[in-house]
């Protein structure tokens, strides 16, 4: 799928009066921590393989080609480590023969997608990604292999897990979600800029569903065994996710972490921001936006 380019509206630089009721956590800054919080396993980069749809994925993706198995065992050597997982996603049409043996891998929140990787191309890949510094769209010496780069500085990726042959839940909660997210989507007209994709299993199935949103690389859980069959609660926590989304803002409420951020730092940003809903608006020039370390400046790494 390709992105026209779109210019959104300036970053949100301090939390102001935008939803405050659902974009500020209604938990006090001295209470218990929100038992999701702190649950994102510490990661540096998000590795996509494309084009894959979700009625092929069993319980273990791993098993799908020796391509992806070496792709996920390397990943997992990688310092401060990568998290694989397959997804619809489909940054490109797909022109190779077999999307098991040789595969399309976008790389988050750097924005790079490398094209039709055999396994010689996958080592290529994880030696590129172990290096100090990562490659960006502007890096001086050629990359190894065909790539392109996603404009994430225009656009928005919203990842919603619906493996549900790895646990019911996500299928069941997760393909809920990802229907009602695609339905805001479509509602308000944003598809040249936002998309929502399925992926496979992302850890916190008992929380489900689980989205993530790049490139900012939040984590939420909307937590939606607290619906009790309700209707409506999914499509107000879809409307959430995606005003999130393109108002560059934390939903922390339902936030579970983000990447390239240990367990301690998960739960003391958390804590740091949340309970600012009931602040003055006068006070709200005290809390500066939260940029998370994976992103850095916005715009850094993107053309």
């Amino acid at each position: 799928m390709h992105f026209a380019k779109f210019t959104f509206m300036p970053t949100v630089r301090r939390f102001g009066v935008l939803s405050r009721g659902l974009h500020a956590s209604r938990t006090a800054p001295n209470a218990s921590v929100d038992q999701r919080v702190g649950t994102v396993a510490a990661h540096r980069h998000h590795l996509v393989v494309c084009n894959s749809e979700p009625d092929e994925w069993p319980a273990r993706v791993e098993g799908l080609s020796e391509t992806i198995l070496a792709l996920s065992r390397g990943g997992i050597r990688l310092p401060n480590r990568a998290m694989v997982t397959v997804s619809d996603f489909a940054p490109i049409p797909q022109c190779h023969k077999s999307k098991l043996d040789r595969i399309d891998v976008a790389v988050f929140p750097l924005g790079l997608v490398a094209k039709d990787l055999d396994l010689d191309g996958v080592q290529s890949l994880l030696s590129l990604l172990s290096r100090p510094t990562p490659p960006t769209s502007w890096s001086p010496s050629l990359l190894p292999f065909d790539h392109s780069w996603l404009e994430l500085s225009r656009n928005r990726h919203i990842f919603v897990c619906t493996h549900g042959a790895r646990d019911p839940l996500c299928g069941v909660h997760g393909g809920q979600l990802l229907k009602e997210v695609k339905a805001v989507i479509e509602a308000r007209q944003l598809g040249q800029h936002v998309a929502a994709w399925a992926t496979s299993h992302i850890g916190g199935h008992k929380f489900a569903a689980n989205a993530i949103v790049y490139p900012r690389g939040d984590w939420y859980a909307t937590w939606c065994e607290r619906c009790k069959g309700e209707r409506g609660a999914p499509v107000a926590d879809a409307e959430t996710i995606v005003d999130a989304a393109v108002r560059d803002s934390v939903w922390w409420d339902a936030w579970r972490g983000a990447i390239n951020m240990t367990k301690e730092d998960q739960i003391e940003t958390w804590l740091r921001h949340s309970g600012h809903e009931n602040q003055s608006q006068k006070a709200d020039d005290a809390f500066e936006a939260w940029v998370p370390p994976a992103t850095g400046v916005r715009g850094t790494g993107i053309h």
